[in-house]
């Protein structure tokens, strides 16, 4: 089970953190609960590790120990147990960075990535070009993506209005500039700003009736346009021009589109 557990994204949310804290720190005395805690979350035993790391809570209670135990509870996916515990760690240690990410991490995950982002700037200022910093603000700066899209009856995600297609640009940028070393974070970045990119292309939704209109703009606008002239005729000139000036804006109008607009509209 550890190679599986190791592999996934779960605990590569829970452990980027402590690259932060020296190893030796996670491997104390073999008999030390935390050492034999850390042990078995690292082998995704989270039946044993949980209990392990409350003792920890009970005979020592430093605040790695208590973000320990919030991070048995985010591999479980109980926020307000995680969040608890990382709130409690931050009344033992006040300035302890790994309770601080991990809470960015329980916001990214229950609706509220914008505080958790607002939160991880400040941070990110203290620590410029961390990668471990750039991870946690870059899974917030992705969560946040996931909070302003619009998802449809399916479970899909799209971007529904333009509001959303500039913040959506506007977040999958700050991701690359991150900080973040991960390749997963980073290629979902880059794929968001292809989806936003493609999304501002503009098309036609109906080539054929667009082209008749073109030929009406040509036919009722020129042909007025250049007899005018012939003629002298300013009023006829002028007709044309409104006229074909009125047939090409009703296409454009009625016919172009952007391709976030055609997404949208067939949710």
């Amino acid at each position: 089970m550890g190679n599986e557990w190791q592999a996934g994204r779960e605990w590569k949310d829970i452990s980027t953190k402590w690259r932060l804290v020296p190893a030796g720190l996670r491997s104390s005395r073999p008999d030390d609960p935390f050492a034999q805690g850390w042990l078995a979350l690292e082998a995704g035993d989270l039946a044993r590790a949980q209990p392990l790391f409350e003792e920890a809570c009970r005979v020592r209670g430093d605040g790695n120990d208590y973000v320990a135990l919030g991070d048995v509870a985010v591999a479980r996916r109980d926020w307000a147990a995680a969040e608890a515990q990382f709130q409690r760690a931050l009344v033992v240690a006040p300035l302890s960075i790994l309770a601080v990410l991990g809470l960015s991490l329980v916001r990214a995950a229950t609706g509220q990535a914008e505080h958790a982002v607002a939160e991880l700037d400040v941070l990110s200022r203290t620590r410029k070009g961390d990668p471990v910093i750039g991870y946690y603000l870059a899974v917030a700066l992705l969560a946040r993506t996931v909070e302003v899209r619009t998802e449809t009856g399916d479970g899909r995600l799209l971007i529904g209005d333009v509001n959303q297609l500039a913040e959506c640009e506007a977040l999958a940028r700050r991701v690359a500039v991150s900080g973040t070393d991960d390749p997963e974070l980073l290629a979902g970045a880059r794929a968001l700003l292809e989806e936003v990119r493609s999304g501002q292309e503009w098309i036609w939704t109906a080539p054929r009736n667009a082209a008749f209109l073109g030929g009406v703009a040509a036919i009722f606008g020129l042909v007025p346009i250049i007899l005018g002239g012939l003629l002298g005729s300013w009023p006829l000139v002028l007709a044309g021009l409104v006229i074909g000036a009125a047939a090409v804006f009703y296409a454009v109008y009625t016919y172009r589109r952007q391709r976030w607009q055609l997404r949208a509209l067939s949710r």
